[in-house]
């Protein structure tokens, strides 16, 4: 791997009744490992507000680029 760079070019949240679900469109250059561009998703309980889930993004607690690879539909 050689110099790889990612951008976090959307943000979703489906807030549900009992679920809060997150998913970050990121687009990757350089030399990424395979995996990284894309949608990715993680799914919260209903607690977990939107607002928590971007501090843990920004404070490095989550990392969205470890979720799995699931679009929105």
């Amino acid at each position: 791997m050689g110099k790889c760079s990612i951008e976090f070019k959307k943000l979703l949240f489906v807030i549900e009744d009992k679920l809060t679900q997150c998913y970050v469109a990121v687009d990757a250059t350089g030399d990424c490992p395979l995996g990284v561009q894309g949608w990715h998703h993680k799914t919260f309980p209903s607690e977990t507000s939107a607002k928590d889930i971007l501090e843990k993004i920004g404070d490095g607690s989550e990392n969205p680029i470890m979720w799995d690879l699931q679009a929105p539909h």
